[in-house]
């Protein structure tokens, strides 16, 4: 099935390169990492829920898997292999050619530009493999880290959604990003 120039299904065809970093697709050898990174409450402590049954989790990222509209990529460091994090493009409005982004980098290899390294190749897959018009990314307005990122790979804030959902509890407000395509083309020449 062919959608935006490329062939969804054959996304384990899709390794993604960088200076230090490789992005991998996620395969059923991978749930073991998925899990555990998934149902760590501290590592998502700015998300509005944490699914913590394993079984689910797995069974999702499986799902996902077969998906045309979803990509997973495991970050592996490049010098030895090891897995650093997980990162998530998705397609949320076909109509729009937009999708989205998520990521997340394990707290000991954080502060190493992996994640920003994450991103700008997921910016690439977008744009060039993907036929993008738009990616965004969103994050709680806590996590500097995440803003920081959004910002150092060149995406614009585009404003401050108040209240977008519960968090801990209590209502918080939520950043909101975007890169056009042809914002991405002129800043990556």
């Amino acid at each position: 099935m062919k959608k935006w120039g490329i062939n969804m299904k054959k996304q384990l065809q899709h390794l993604l390169k960088g200076k230090s970093i490789e992005l991998v697709p996620v395969t059923e050898e991978h749930m073991e990492f998925i899990c555990n990174e998934e149902s760590d409450e501290e590592l998502w402590c700015y998300e509005e829920h944490v699914e913590t049954d394993k079984n689910r989790i797995r069974k999702k990222f499986i799902k996902r898997i077969e998906e045309n509209d979803v990509f997973d990529f495991i970050v592996k460091r490049s010098s030895d292999g090891v897995q650093m994090g997980v990162v998530y493009i998705w397609e949320c409005i076909t109509s729009r050619k937009s999708w989205e982004i998520g990521y997340v980098i394990l707290p000991e290899f954080q502060g190493n530009g992996y994640c920003l390294e994450s991103v700008q190749l997921l910016l690439s897959f977008a744009f060039n493999e993907l036929k993008a018009h738009k990616v965004l990314g969103m994050c709680h307005c806590e996590n500097k880290k995440s803003a920081s990122i959004m910002e150092k790979a060149g995406m614009s804030k585009q404003g401050v959604f108040r209240e977008e959902y519960l968090c801990g509890g209590k209502w918080v407000d939520q950043f909101y990003f975007s890169m056009l395509d042809r914002e991405y083309h002129n800043n990556y020449k």
